[in-house]
């Protein structure tokens, strides 16, 4: 009989432990962009996301070249996904010193499901939709420039 009772009151002071546990993140997520593969370039910078709305981003980059496009994607590269940041083209826009103040919506939470946030040198300096270079079915027909990422922001 007293037995139970003694494993009882264990089990119930473990579940108010681990349960009362909470895995919330905090209000502001800010990760800093690291030079890409094959990148040399003076670029750096953050990017916050606003955890607690999920749909606030706000990028802040220096060391880009004026006059130049960037785009600003969410990517899983293996598998490659993306989504852009903003409005369709995802440009970022760079004053004459190379900065880049950027603020942007993204449908709720859709964060969480990428590895990483990047930013993209366009080199025929038109904005380049698919950055990952996802094979289109035409092939040959949809030759088009391939961005090259310069910066990259670890998510997870």
């Amino acid at each position: 009989m007293k037995n139970w009772r003694f494993f009882l009151c264990i089990f119930v002071v473990i579940v108010l432990v681990f349960g009362c546990e909470s895995n919330t993140l905090p209000e502001k997520f800010e990760i800093s962009f690291a030079p890409a593969a094959k990148y040399e370039g003076p670029a750096q910078g953050t990017a916050i996301i606003d955890t607690k709305t999920g749909t606030d981003v706000v990028l802040s980059i220096s060391g880009l070249e004026s006059g130049k496009v960037y785009t600003a994607f969410f990517v899983n590269v293996k598998s490659q996904m993306f989504q852009g940041i903003g409005q369709d083209p995802f440009v970022l826009p760079i004053d004459a010193a190379g900065n880049a103040e950027f603020t942007a919506k993204i449908p709720k939470d859709s964060y969480k499901r990428y590895k990483t946030l990047a930013i993209y040198l366009n080199p025929s300096g038109k904005p380049v939709a698919n950055p990952v270079g996802v094979k289109a079915k035409l092939g040959a027909f949809m030759k088009g420039d391939k961005a090259q990422m310069i910066i990259v922001a670890k998510l997870r």
